[in-house]
């Protein structure tokens, strides 16, 4: 954390974060309460994340290549503005009792489009700031803030719900977003690594493509993202389900989930963001994913509001790790020109989480919420295992940028 100290562009870069995300927790706390308050559905709260994962999937391959083409800083401004205003619009909605079933789906579908230009932009810009030797620590310090966000900001979005009409939820993001954007308007001096030689945008794509499928090492930590998000964070979906329904309790109740998942990785991303150089990284991604997966099983098992809480703690004290090494690795493995297309490939997984909700909806009306996320973690679980060997051994030690085929 001291590196938000020492260096005064990251500061903006992470205090735009920081505000960005308390947005964030605030939208991952209301947007599928409303879809099941409105429909009284796992199913469609489950399309209803599964429409933004759709919107992040089709359009983050390509935001790539505006990431790697155009200012980053222009980039992840305007993506907030945007989402300012869908926020206000989908607010305007409710207060004049218009809002229905295709109107949230349109609105998820339209953030995901969103935000699949603005987090690679933000990831990419990270690194422009703080260089390859305090990567590690930047992208810790990030986690700090969303997961400080998230133990601060879900309680009081589900107070705010409970007490108030929910737009006013959506009136806050859009305020704060806002206010995000101008923060990281005073960040000057960063300048877009310089292409090799002109290139179209058609181009740049497939070079992008060629390059994640023929590097070993960036293909693995892809797959190995696209399990996490289809399995393993597919339990997001499921959780205003499980609040209501299997630990009855109200909007708060999810907030408190929400935040106890927080305090987790908090605790987690602490540690990380003041350590040095980490030997055994492989050891940490791997038992991190495989941890990540048995407490979620332990989660859904769980009858009580507390154990659960507790459970969610641990899960995510565990993803904070993995997910830390994960961006840490490969942001770090790759040449500047390419970072962004790469990093757009780890947001297309991101995108997954979102239309997990379609499977994980549909297994949750059957056999119940419960079943649908130890089933996820169970596959986390077994396919952590079955790698284990092969992922801490290729990735014990910081590595080089790769060309292709390395």
């Amino acid at each position: 954390m001291l590196l938000i100290l020492h260096n005064a562009r990251f500061r903006r870069v992470w205090l735009n974060t920081i505000t960005n995300d308390m947005a964030l927790m605030v939208f991952f706390t209301v947007n599928g309460w409303l879809a099941l308050s409105i429909t009284d559905s796992a199913f469609w709260t489950g399309v209803t994340a599964g429409m933004g994962g759709i919107g992040l999937m089709t359009t983050s391959l390509f935001a790539g290549v505006l990431v790697d083409r155009l200012d980053r800083r222009k980039l992840i401004m305007a993506s907030q503005i945007a989402q300012a205003v869908l926020f206000s619009i989908v607010a305007a909605l409710i207060f004049t009792e218009n809002i229905g079933l295709w109107q949230i789906l349109l609105i998820s579908f339209l953030d995901g489009v969103i935000v699949a230009v603005k987090v690679p932009s933000r990831m990419a810009l990270t690194l422009d700031v703080v260089g390859r030797e305090n990567l590690l620590k930047a992208n810790a310090a990030n986690f700090v803030a969303m997961t400080s966000m998230g133990i601060v900001i879900p309680p009081l979005a589900g107070m705010l719900v409970g007490a108030f009409d929910i737009a006013w939820a959506y009136v806050l993001m859009a305020g704060t977003l806002v206010i995000s954007a101008a923060i990281i308007s005073t960040l000057h001096g960063v300048e877009r690594p310089a292409k090799e030689a002109p290139a179209t945008p058609m181009q740049d794509f497939k070079e992008g493509l060629r390059y994640v499928f023929t590097t070993p090492r960036v293909r693995l930590l892809i797959l190995m993202g696209l399990s996490s998000e289809a399995f393993g964070w597919a339990h997001e979906t499921m959780l205003p389900v499980m609040a209501r329904d299997v630990l009855l309790t109200g909007p708060a109740g999810l907030g408190y989930l929400l935040s106890a998942g927080s305090v987790g990785a908090l605790i987690t991303t602490l540690v990380l963001s003041g350590l040095g150089d980490v030997k055994h990284r492989g050891r940490l991604f791997v038992g991190g994913y495989v941890g990540f997966g048995l407490f979620l099983m332990l989660f859904a098992a769980s009858p009580w509001l507390w154990l659960s809480m507790l459970f969610l703690a641990l899960a995510y004290a565990n993803v904070a790790v993995y997910e830390t090494f994960l961006s840490t690795l490969l942001q770090s493995t790759v040449p500047d020109a390419m970072r962004g297309r790469v990093i757009s490939f780890q947001i297309f997984t991101w995108g997954v989480t979102g239309v997990s909700g379609f499977h994980t909806g549909a297994i949750a009306a059957i056999l119940g919420a419960p079943v649908a996320i130890a089933l996820g973690g169970g596959v986390l679980v077994l396919n952590g295992l079955r790698l284990f060997r092969r992922l801490a051994t290729r990735y014990s030690e910081p590595t080089p940028e790769l060309a292709p085929g390395d």
